[in-house]
């Protein structure tokens, strides 16, 4: 097998028309090229080049061996860079969640530090949830019910509580002890598209009200500069920086979901870092 540095050198040489171009382009010296050369016609067993005291050319061989070695030098690169995506991907960490609010939860991991902890985040029903924990397709997942299945470990992390989000200037602003679903019904709300299980609880109670989905990332923004009524929970709360907005709390039975952290044994370490 030829080395590569052979035919990166060979290459460097077809592409700079000399010896000492290329080794300035390789920054190596021009000695260093002039042997690599010779190495490699001594591998092959045929001349590349016609030589005379100042010049170097490519001859017959050469050209028929340099379309060779281009797709060699290509392949090589295709390889390395298949090799670095797959590296990137065994280091990645998937997560599944029903709805967003452990990453509010665990803000380090999936924001402040999100560049250094390469991860994969998908929200899902919590049977999906379930089932890709157990196939191993999913690392962690959060969902909201404690299960008991042999080799999977549960935790409880959180209970998220809704509140409506609400300008200072709405009417029912200075309900600062809380509000009813019933009063709340044919508001129109900014949502995001993705609320999990709060999607059903929101469109069970407000049946009269309208809603605008955003995305979640853009959200926040929307919302603040608008003057329409949104959502927000005890947990996410604590990011969001609005003095021109209340958070009230609905006085219902079922604005408090559990979370709890699912993963195989095996795997808990993952669970551990994603707590840091």
């Amino acid at each position: 097998m030829l080395d590569s540095y052979l035919l990166e050198y060979f290459n460097a040489v077809v592409e700079e028309g000399t010896t000492l171009k290329a080794s300035e382009k390789l920054n190596v010296s021009q000695p260093s090229v002039t042997k690599a050369i010779q190495k490699l016609e001594y591998e092959l067993g045929i001349d590349l080049f016609d030589r005379s005291p100042n010049k170097i050319v490519l001859n017959e061989n050469g050209r028929v061996i340099s379309e060779y070695i281009k797709d060699a030098i290509s392949f090589d690169k295709r390889i390395r860079e298949k090799a670095k995506e797959l590296k990137q991907k065994s280091l990645t960490i998937h997560i599944e969640m029903t709805a967003p609010g452990p990453t509010f939860k665990y803000p380090n991991f999936f924001y402040f530090d999100k560049d250094s902890n390469p991860q994969t985040l998908e929200i899902k029903d919590e049977r999906k949830c379930i089932n890709d924990v157990i196939s191993g397709f999913a690392d962690v997942a959060f969902i909201n019910s404690k299960i008991q299945i042999e080799g999977i470990y549960c935790e409880k992390i959180l209970d998220e509580k809704l509140y409506v989000y609400l300008p200072k200037n709405h009417f029912l602003a200075m309900k600062t002890e809380g509000v009813t679903f019933e009063e709340l019904d044919g508001q129109s709300f900014l949502i995001a598209k993705d609320l999990g299980p709060w999607d059903s609880i929101v469109e069970t109670h407000l049946k009269k009200s309208k809603f605008f989905r955003q995305e979640q990332e853009n959200l926040s923004e929307i919302v603040s500069a608008s003057s329409i009524p949104g959502f927000t929970t005890n947990i996410s709360l604590k990011f969001r920086d609005d003095p021109s907005r209340i958070a009230i709390p609905i006085m219902s039975e079922d604005t408090t979901i559990p979370f709890y952290a699912i993963c195989k044994k095996d795997k808990l370490h993952i669970l551990r870092k994603i707590q840091k």
